[in-house]
């Protein structure tokens, strides 16, 4: 697989740094999909969007075996239909280069002018590898709104036997990002949910990368204005739509409502994040990757969503401008939606020496932690993750859990 680096091409000596930072000329950049199509039955348009906006005669479809049984039929006639010949691969589960490779020497010879991935995360983050392994276009067809990945340059990419390997970022974003919302309404709430954690964080930590001049973007560049705005829209919207969004995934039922918070979840957060930037609170959430606890019960916007809270008590101690009242309105939102907002609620041990020293490791070594105004070390890493604890136990007291609990607690 090979290697790309935006660093390399926006700001060679800034990122190079052991501390990355703005370097000589460090310009400003912003990167997106050209094409987001999102509403019910999109799906069944597939192939004429491969056809009419890219010109493909010949694509690859990736799709994990359940998903080809349940939407196989309706990917091949919409395709026939607009006169694409499609070359199908089983997804094998986990975006290893192992499994990337793989793919890539199945289609080499085909002379396919897109690969498609069809279903969540995993999917589209090898369908990526693959599209850049054999430069042609890539199209990710969503199945579900659970994080912002869809509409990234970036793949994360883990060993064959499942364990966090590391990112891989790619010069462009997917050329065409379909999210159909018939089949998002059907999906389990739980994934809608975590989106939200993972969406909402992105206006927070984008305005941190906007209002301290030496963060970069996930561009290793500086965050433009644009991305910046659509990241304060994101959180916006979700703080409108969220809750009367779930409405719709109970009738299993796409409305506006639903239609607004999947579109703050994957393609305003997506554009966010990438050319708004991150900082503490996704540095947490990958920190609490890597403790088992935690890793193999939640999802990723459960664990964004503390570490928002986390990142918000950083830099409410720092004495940053509104963050006293910041911290109580997502802090609220989260207990309200049921995303985990205590150490108990996500999974984590913090008795557990081995598991402490592991995550506030992990979370140091994310260059991105230190996009904050202020030094992050150990110690304020561990004092806002107290903190935010502390926090969330007075609102579940206050407020109980049983908006966790109807999500997390099996029936």
């Amino acid at each position: 697989m090979s290697s790309y680096s935006h660093g390399a091409v926006y700001n060679p000596v800034g990122a190079a740094k052991p501390i990355k930072e703005p370097g000589p000329c460090c310009p400003r950049v912003f990167i997106s999909p050209p094409h987001y199509i999102q509403g019910p039955s999109v799906i069944e348009s597939l192939g004429r969007y491969c056809s009419q906006i890219l010109y493909a005669k010949k694509v690859g479809i990736l799709i994990p075996e359940f998903l080809q049984g349940i939407y196989g039929d309706v990917i091949a006639k919409s395709l026939s239909e607009a006169g694409v010949t499609g070359k199908t691969e089983m997804f094998g589960g986990i975006p290893s280069r192992q499994e990337i490779a793989r793919l890539s020497s199945a289609w080499k010879s085909e002379g396919l002018d897109a690969v498609v991935s069809v279903g969540g995360g995993s999917c589209a983050d090898a369908g990526k590898g693959v599209a850049f392994d054999l430069k042609v276009h890539m199209v990710v067809v969503s199945t579900q709104s659970a994080t912002d990945a869809p509409c990234s340059a970036l793949s994360i990419i883990y060993t064959a036997e499942g364990a966090y390997e590391g990112g891989q970022v790619y010069p462009q974003s997917p050329n065409i990002v379909v999210v159909d919302t018939n089949i998002v309404a059907s999906a389990p709430k739980r994934s809608l949910i975590s989106g939200f954690g993972d969406a909402l964080s992105t206006y927070y930590e984008a305005r941190t990368c906007w209002e301290n001049p030496k963060a970069l973007s996930m561009c290793e560049a500086r965050p433009t204005a644009t991305g910046y705005a659509i990241g304060e829209k994101s959180a916006q919207m979700l703080y409108e739509h969220a809750e009367l969004s779930l409405k719709a995934v109970d009738a299993k039922t796409p409305d506006e409502s639903l239609e607004m918070a999947v579109e703050a979840n994957t393609l305003l957060s997506g554009i966010g994040f990438e050319s708004g930037g991150l900082a503490a609170s996704h540095a947490v959430a990958q920190a609490l990757s890597w403790v088992h606890s935690v890793h193999d019960k939640h999802l990723h916007g459960e664990m964004v969503s503390f570490g928002l809270l986390t990142m918000l008590c950083m830099e409410e101690t720092a004495g940053l401008k509104g963050r006293t009242e910041e911290l109580q309105k997502v802090g609220e939102f989260l207990q309200r939606v049921g995303l985990p907002i205590t150490f108990e609620q996500i999974h984590f041990d913090a008795a557990d020496t081995k598991s402490m020293d592991t995550f506030i490791k992990v979370a140091l070594e994310q260059w991105f932690c230190h996009n904050e105004p202020f030094k992050v070390d150990a110690e304020i890493i561990k004092a806002a993750f107290f903190k935010a604890d502390a926090f969330g136990k007075g609102l579940v007291a206050k407020h109980g859990d049983a908006p966790y609990k109807a999500i997390h607690e099996r029936k």
